[in-house]
């Protein structure tokens, strides 16, 4: 026959009330921070994403222009393509033609609407330029020294600014000796 002491007989612990609720609650929070995390990291590549695919752009229509203008080397060499005003002339677009200068502005304005088009804010200028990664929309700070390259300037804005504030934008600069 066993001997049972009698101060071991009550010594069985229960679980405190309330416990497994405490533990679910908390395991609550840590899921519920888990996928706020997860959801802010979603967000974050939709932005990133958003950013690449604005650059890609810009560098596509950047690399568009220098080969227009490579391939217009009449036009090039007289400078019409050094900061030049955008006008579409009609007969670019017959079999009458158009000089290279024509052609130069026409190919230009087309430029510039497809910048305008596809890129938020977008806008873009081409000239030569010694110091390509400088300027602004408002001022591109072209100084046109002798020997430079030319420099294709594009600027977006990336986020819509708030009213009353100026925009901030992006820019993407290449610069090209044809």
């Amino acid at each position: 026959m066993k001997i049972t002491h009698p101060e071991r007989i009550h010594c069985r612990r229960r679980p405190a009330p309330g416990f497994t609720l405490i533990e679910a609650l908390v395991t609550i929070v840590v899921l519920s921070f888990g996928v706020l995390a997860l959801a802010t990291l979603q967000l974050r590549t939709l932005v990133d994403g958003r950013t690449a695919s604005m650059r890609n752009v810009a560098t596509v229509l950047a690399y568009n222009l220098a080969d227009q203008i490579r391939s217009n080397e009449a036009a090039m060499t007289a400078g019409a393509y050094n900061q030049p005003v955008g006008l579409t002339t009609v007969a670019c677009f017959t079999t009458a033609g158009c000089t290279p200068a024509q052609m130069a502005a026409s190919s230009y304005k087309a430029w510039l609407d497809d910048t305008v088009a596809t890129l938020p804010g977008g806008l873009g200028t081409v000239c030569i330029d010694s110091t390509p990664d400088d300027g602004t929309p408002a001022s591109p700070q072209c100084d046109n020294a002798s020997g430079a390259p030319y420099a294709i300037k594009i600027w977006w804005q990336e986020d819509k600014a708030p009213p009353n504030q100026n925009p901030v934008y992006q820019r993407f600069v290449t610069a090209f000796v044809p």
